[in-house]
């Protein structure tokens, strides 16, 4: 029986040794928190059987041999575990003459064998179960826990139907599909956390110590909505632009107060105050929804930072966590250093903090993964209030499956959505087509409704850039020719060549290399940073600079030029061009922007090509060519078009993977197969490190083998590295420009280095040959 303890779960170093009964009811009392959190108290009937049943597999003697030393040989306990769940649910249901139990069964089928492992897909899983060697673990397990049948009938008896009642009404049908692997998904995350949590705490009494340390200090987003109000009361309320802020941030506020769970837009002109507007919004919907915390999702690294800085400095460093690959820590004492990031490493585990900011990267993929280290945060996203920000940056490639989440995520989860872009997609229109072979496009089932209305005459304070859509075709030469006549302006191009080329165009017109400032992801992050905060002290300090960059630009960096060229793209794109020209709208007279074609740039390819056609096609049939704001119809008209050129919005199959309407009847889903699709970022066929700044230092350490590959210095390390396509590989290597460094000696692991001389100060990474024409996310 569990209550025994003489089977144990974990023995410390010390020899220490943590009963499995003490073990499993510690999980079950965190399941349970986890699930009142996550407001689905319905479930925690399951949610106690799978904190008790989740290790039964220990019980065998050949796992306690290994636990306490006495042999080396493994003996695996998860999908025996998993097996004695199943086949005692079906047993019981049959004497006690009850109807089957598939969900029930299925649920801890799923969740017990998975969770160390991480979720199976169903036809391993079954396999699994099957195998004689699981089935004679299985055996021995009851054998030896003999009175477990009679405590699992108790269950059975008390809770079993209201549970599969439960299960059913929550993974009810949305359009075509059940929801069931998102209720799946998340009480295996509830389980795999608590595991981790009540292991950690028996385990290791310093790392407990620290997390209480990191956790304990929480304001209540009360205290957090009263420092927004408290940082506000400062702006000024003079004039039309500052009293149209008030108002939006006003009218922000009243709707969270009230408005119920859905899904909603926030669309404010550039200068209108979104990122605060949005978080008032966000707080005052928590607390009505008594939402556990709040969530930021943003495209990009390169904004990100900005994001989180202000939040920071609102409501204290101790309430933010900032979960992105390139965070890192400057200034302070070295020991401060290691303090901030082991406190940030352990939150970014479960995402136990109540003001997160990350990438969608990060979101989408933990969402959709099968690992345990990534399923841990996914209950933590459960009663919260998430915000996208800059959501026209979803990649069409993978949107039916984020759409379902998303759909996932407001029936199941019980999340609170909000979009902020100034060009929403419409996501919860139909954009079938009879023209195309696949319409796979998922609406949402519900409307998405503005938090603010949009009010033209209230906008047009915000007006400050005229748009010259007439496209209008240069050479580079010429291009450089009339870029060099202006003092200060932005041209953002289509592809990493076109920036480069452009940038040396400039240089032969004679502008100076100091006041041509380059940006793409030839450059590292570290580079980036350093070249954008160098773009802002410039135009603070009103020093004429041209800034030449891919799209990377685009997604919420703030920066503010007179003039700004963009390369034809699809309209999204040009209205967020538009917003870094003239931003603060101070200017005496309204900021340009000059839409133009590269007659011998590089060729347009995937998603930029289809907008640029979209928008031809828009402005083809739209003869007003000239505009001082974007109205929504068309921007929605634009989406309608360019959506009609998606072959298909599901270009790895995830959907058929984890929502097939017959698959889904049966809770039968591929977790690992979407896991293994679902990757935001493209593929790319070579990932270098390069020798920048800091980057330089932490290579050279590597080298001499005085610093060592650990999380840390690899956490660092992102900072400096660039992500290269199979071509421009070639291309360095032929040059002689790429070196391996041995990281680990006993493994011979290494690491694929740039030399010094392959990368440029203004570039980044640079050969003798041409950059490849094709875009690489900016």
């Amino acid at each position: 029986m569990l209550h025994t303890t003489t089977i144990i779960a974990h023995r410390t170093e010390g020899g220490e040794e943590q009963s499995l009964y003490d073990h499993v009811e510690g999980v079950a009392l965190q399941i349970r928190r986890n699930l009142t959190e996550a407001g689905l108290k319905q479930l925690i009937p399951i949610g106690d059987l799978l904190g008790r049943l989740h290790d039964v597999g220990k019980a065998q003697p050949a796992f306690q041999s290994y636990i306490r030393g006495e042999t080396t040989a493994k003996a695996p306990h998860s999908a025996a575990g998993a097996l004695l769940a199943t086949s005692l649910m079906y047993e019981l249901s049959k004497k006690l003459q009850l109807k089957k139990l598939p969900r029930t069964s299925q649920l801890l089928a799923y969740a017990i064998s998975g969770h160390h492992r991480g979720l199976y897909d169903y036809a391993e899983l079954r396999n699994k179960l099957k195998e004689i060697d699981c089935k004679g673990r299985c055996e021995k397990t009851a054998k030896v826990l003999s009175g477990l049948r009679a405590e699992v009938q108790t269950w059975v008896e008390e809770h079993a139907e209201s549970t599969e009642n439960s299960l059913k009404e929550l993974a009810k049908r949305i359009g075509a599909t059940e929801q069931a692997q998102a209720l799946i998904r998340l009480l295996f995350s509830c389980l795999v956390d608590a595991d981790f949590l009540d292991t950690e705490a028996f385990m290791d009494e310093e790392r407990k110590g620290r997390r209480h340390e990191a956790t304990c200090g929480y304001a209540p987003l009360e205290t957090l909505r009263d420092r927004l109000t408290k940082h506000m009361e400062g702006f000024s309320t003079e004039g039309k632009i500052n009293q149209a802020r008030r108002l939006f941030l006003n009218q922000c506020r009243e709707h969270g107060r009230t408005c119920p769970k859905g899904y909603y837009s926030l669309f404010l002109p550039t200068g209108g105050g979104k990122t605060l507007s949005s978080m008032a919004w966000a707080l005052e919907t928590a607390l009505n929804h008594k939402a556990q915390r709040i969530i930021y999702v943003i495209p990009y690294t390169s904004i990100i930072t900005q994001t989180a800085g202000i939040f920071r400095e609102i409501f204290g460093e101790e309430n933010v966590l900032e979960h992105h690959s390139d965070i890192t820590f400057s200034g302070g004492e070295a020991s401060q250093e290691a303090e901030r990031y082991e406190r940030t490493r352990l939150l970014a585990e479960n995402w136990d903090a109540p003001i997160i900011v990350t990438t969608n990267v990060q979101f989408f993929e933990s969402l959709f993964s099968h690992k345990v280290s990534r399923s841990r945060k996914v209950h933590s996203i459960a009663n919260s209030v998430v915000v996208f920000d800059e959501v026209q940056m979803f990649p069409t490639e993978f949107l039916h499956p984020m759409l379902r989440l998303l759909e996932d995520l407001r029936r199941i989860y019980g999340t609170q959505l909000l979009f902020c872009s100034a060009t929403l997609p419409p996501f919860d229109k139909d954009h079938t087509s009879s023209f195309k072979k696949v319409n796979d496009f998922h609406q949402l089932s519900d409307a998405i409704q503005p938090i603010v209305p949009e009010d033209p005459e209230l906008f047009k304070v915000f007006d400050r850039v005229i748009y010259h859509l007439e496209e209008k075709e240069y050479t580079t030469k010429e291009l450089a020719e009339e870029l060099s006549q202006h003092d200060s302006a932005l041209c953002i191009v289509n592809s990493r060549r076109d920036a480069s080329q452009l940038y040396h165009a400039l240089l032969e017109e004679g502008k100076g290399a100091q006041d041509v400032i380059h940006l793409s992801r030839n450059m590292c992050s570290a580079h980036l940073k350093e070249r954008i905060a160098e773009v802002r002290q410039r135009l603070k300090a009103k020093i004429p600079t041209i800034v030449i960059s891919t799209q990377l630009i685009e997604a919420g960096v703030d920066i503010d030029l007179p003039i700004v060229y963009r390369a034809m793209s699809g309209l999204d794109s040009i209205v967020q061009a538009g917003g870094r020209c003239n931003r603060e709208g101070k200017r005496p007279a309204p900021g340009e922007v000059y839409v133009f074609f590269l007659s011998d740039g590089g060729k347009a390819l995937g998603a930029i090509a289809r907008g640029q056609n979209a928008t031809r096609f828009l402005l083809d049939n739209d003869k007003e060519h000239t505009r001082s704001s974007m109205p929504l119809e068309l921007i929605e008209a634009y989406y309608d078009r360019y959506y009609a050129s998606i072959e298909s919005f599901d270009t790895k199959d995830i959907v058929e993977s984890l929502y097939d309407e017959e698959e889904a009847k049966r809770w039968q889903f591929d977790f690992e197969k979407a896991s293994i699709k679902f990757k935001l970022i493209e593929e790319v066929n070579c990932d270098l490190f390069v020798p920048y700044g800091r980057g330089k230092e932490l290579l050279e350490g590597l080298e001499k083998h005085t610093l060592y590959l650990n999380h840390r210095t690899l956490r660092e390390l992102q900072q400096y590295h660039v992500s290269v396509h199979n071509k421009k590989y070639e291309e360095l290597e032929k040059a002689r420009l790429l070196s391996k460094i041995i990281v680990d000696r006993e493994t011979g692991k290494s690491i694929l280095v740039l030399v010094p001389q392959g990368y440029d100060e203004a570039l980044g990474v640079c050969t003798t040959n041409s950059l490849l024409d094709e875009p690489l996310f900016g």
